[in-house]
Parts: structure tokens; sequence; C-alpha cells
């Protein structure tokens, strides 16, 4: 409990000087995956790919002490073999832990050891309600295999009486799947999934498939989707962030407009609490960077967190930040969460961190 206590006033203080490591730490276990979906620049970014190994992990868990582990990064986290020992390992430390999936590699034997490895919430990234929708975005036929995946998890938690884990669709906003959103919303209730978090498109980095993602999208036809999803949404009682992204509309639609123009005065505050790891060890301010280097705080491979986490890199971007300075492209086009915000989702979707 003290070290939330110390994270929350150190969020609210904005200090240079950190009194603790990261709380939290989004940890990349992989960069391979599967699939190639439209919307992620692994293809352009990367030319080979690595696994996290079990030492490795062991070393970083060690260094930081984090409460909660987001095993995620540019990859499919699934297809590092060691990831539900990690889960465990991390468990038994006393983090809670939550990954995300494409959710085509589930097997009734891994769903079991997912279970018993004590993850606390599944992020399966969906983001249509039919088959067509899903290979438009995602470059191939996997829909069923998804939904399959969803199922044979569900009954796992239930076989083996457990709770745990919370299982979440991540959806993706584009011009491609905007008009699915409700029936996306019908299908997680049909499914018994707990939750659905609808995420703005990130174009920062692959400016070049604009047309592609966003096109001729209307605000117009994107508001009524979004109003029509949410008013569905609370008449199945299944919990979303649809009334954050219906009452932010205009801001996020600047996003996808690549409008940089902010008046919100809003302020990110990830400096103060979180970090993301890359499978390499480089340390970056957030999830925004997965793909870019030109943020690399230092290596935890090479030198200590508590030198990265305190050095001088991460104090002149704490400061630029704390200033209402926006440094990086990725910044300048983020619509960053406040303690509020963050604090408001925790309540309806647990374990929530992105």
């Amino acid at each position: 409990m003290i070290e939330y206590i110390t994270a929350l006033s150190q969020v609210i203080r904005k200090p240079l000087v950190m009194r603790h490591t990261p709380i939290h730490i989004q940890l990349e276990p992989t960069t391979f995956c599967n699939l190639n979906c439209k919307m992620c620049g692994r293809s352009k970014y990367f030319s080979s790919s690595q696994h996290l190994g079990l030492e490795q992990f062991s070393r970083i868990l060690k260094q930081i002490q984090p409460k909660k582990i987001t095993l995620s990064g540019v990859g499919e986290p699934f297809m590092n073999p060691d990831l539900p020992e990690m889960v465990r390992l991390a468990k038994a430390q006393g983090c809670s832990v939550n990954t995300t999936t494409n959710c085509t590699l589930l097997t009734p034997e891994l769903c079991d050891r997912i279970v018993q490895s004590g993850l606390d919430l599944v992020k399966i990234s969906l983001d249509s309600a039919t088959s067509e929708t899903y290979r438009t975005i995602r470059g191939e036929d996997r829909f069923e295999q998804v939904l399959d995946g969803v199922r044979t998890l569900t009954a796992a938690k239930k076989r083996l009486g457990r709770s745990k884990p919370f299982i979440r669709f991540n959806y993706v906003m584009s011009k491609d799947n905007y008009h699915e959103i409700g029936q996306t919303v019908e299908l997680a209730h049909t499914l018994g999934v707990d939750a659905i978090y609808f995420q703005p498109l990130e174009l920062v980095g692959i400016e070049e498939r604009y047309d592609l993602l966003v096109g001729d999208l209307r605000y117009e036809d994107f508001e009524r989707e979004v109003a029509q999803a949410l008013h569905l949404s609370r008449t199945l009682r299944l919990n979303t962030n649809l009334h954050r992204i219906a009452a932010m509309l205009p801001t996020y639609w600047k996003k996808y407009q690549m409008d940089t123009r902010r008046e919100d005065g809003r302020i990110c505050i990830l400096p103060w609490f979180s970090a993301y790891v890359t499978v390499e060890g480089f340390i970056r301010p957030c999830c925004s960077f997965s793909q870019t280097m030109n943020a690399d705080m230092g290596n935890i491979f090479e030198t200590d967190m508590p030198d990265i986490w305190n050095g001088e890199k991460y104090q002149q971007f704490r400061k630029l930040i704390r200033n209402g300075k926006r440094p990086y492209p990725i910044c300048q086009n983020c619509v960053p969460q406040t303690l509020r915000d963050i604090m408001r989702l925790s309540d309806i979707l647990p374990g929530f961190l992105k």
C-alpha cells in the first residue's frame, strides 16, 4: 500500500527525482507475431524478432519491483512459450498482471495454464463483429478462431473454479469497423466477455496509412455509431469506456485528423509511475514509443533501473511534461489520461491501465 501512496503523491507533486521505481511497467515478452494488422507498425519498424527469456524477466522484476505489470508490446505475447511462467513468477511477488492477445493461439491446454497462472486480466484484440471486417483489418480470417479462444478460456475458468482472468475486448476504431461498434457490444455480451475498451487510432509513425485507416470516415457517422453503442452497452449492462469516447469525441477526432492543437490542458502523468520495457531491455516513457528508439532512457541490462528512472534524460522529460510541453510527435498527437480518468476507468474496467 505504501508504494501506491508514494506513487499518488508523486503524480500529484510531479517531482523530477523519484523516491521509488515505477509501480507499473509494460514489459514486452516478444516481438514475434502471427498476424500483420493494418494499424500496427511492426512490419515497418522490425526486421527481426526475439523472445524475452525467463532469466531476463526475473532480472527486470527484481530491479523494478513493480506492483502492476502489463505483459504486452509489439508482438503476440503467447508466442513466447514462457509467458504463463512469467505470470506465475510475477504473481508470486504480489504483482497484478495483465496481458493482451489476438486470441488465435488459445488451445485448451494453454487456457488451463493461463487460468492456473493467476493472470488477472486478458485483453483480447478484436476490432470487428464479422469475419469480413476481421479479414480486412487483420489480413486473414481467424474470426471464428478468436471466438473459439474466448469460449475455451471462459470454459477453463469455469472448470477450474476461478473467477480470473477478467476478459476484455480491445477495439481499435477505424473507418473499416466503426459501423460494427454496436454489433461488437452485442457479441461481447453473448460470449460473456466482461468489458470492452475502445481505442482511438494512433497514426504517428504510420502516417502514410491515413487513407487506409481513416480515409472518408465522417465525424457525424462516427458520432452516431458511438452514441448508439453507448446506449446499447448500458441496456445490456456491459462495461465499456464509450461514455468517455462520446464525451471526448471532438478531441479524438483531432487525433484522427493529425491535428496536434490541444486546448484541454491535459498533462501526461505516466512519467511519474509507469515505464515501458522493450524485449531488448530499453526503457521508454510509454507504449506509444514501442516502435521508436528516439526516446530510449537507458537499458536495464546495462544500467540499474533507479539510475535510469532518475537519470538526466528522464528528469528532462519530466520537466518538459510538467511544464506543459509535448517533446515528441507521439506526445503531440496524444490525448493523455489524467489521474481522474484512470481511477474512473479502473472502477468499471478492473485491472485497467490501457
